[in-house]
């Protein structure tokens, strides 16, 4: 058995009073920062031996959410992951009962290093199925997985994200967006 179990000092902070608030000078000081994400690639690739850009497409949902959690209380210029910007709301995306917003990120030039991508093939992308609400019936869908979207040569990620969230960040481009589906819907009832 370990020679520091049981730890007092651990039984003493959940035994406390005063519920996690503690003054200056008492108790333990934790501080909120974002991941260190690079060392947990490299701890997963290592041990796991996941490669590294699986590992980056599965932290992005959870980066996003804290991306507009901060976004929304401090709205300053900064990158989801140090490398995406906010483009636009592509659609609304119904999954199990519940409406998620599809996002575009794009690419920050600086990040970029001018790294120039040409897209071989033509456009064949179900412009239709793109831009529709969908109830995804495909129960092997992958959630939270984001997906890469070509649009006029140039490469977007799309995440599935909370509407709430993306409102709190990004009030006037939600805002815009469902006007335009209004106006967009309108249109199409008036035009039959």
């Amino acid at each position: 058995m370990d020679q520091n179990f049981p730890n007092n000092e651990i039984i003493e902070l959940y035994s406390s009073n005063n519920h996690g608030h503690f003054t200056e000078n008492d108790g333990p000081h934790i501080l909120w920062e974002s991941p260190k994400t690079e060392m947990l690639v490299d701890f997963l690739a290592y041990h796991q031996r996941w490669e590294p850009s699986y590992i980056r497409q599965r932290m992005l949902p959870m980066l996003s959410i804290i991306f507009f959690r901060e976004k929304a209380l401090n709205p300053t210029n900064t990158l989801l992951y140090g490398q995406y910007n906010f483009d636009s709301i592509q659609r609304v995306k119904v999954r199990f009962g519940q409406q998620f917003l599809v996002v575009k990120w794009k690419k920050d030039v600086h990040a970029m290093a001018s790294v120039t991508y040409t897209i071989p093939g033509d456009s064949d992308i179900d412009q239709k199925k793109l831009t529709e609400d969908d109830e995804s019936i495909d129960l092997l869908d992958e959630c939270n997985a984001p997906q890469i979207h070509v649009e006029d040569g140039c490469w977007f990620l799309l995440t599935d994200e909370n509407m709430e969230l993306v409102r709190a960040a990004f009030p006037e481009e939600v805002n815009r967006y469902l006007l335009e589906k209004v106006h967009t819907t309108t249109c199409f009832f008036f035009s039959e």
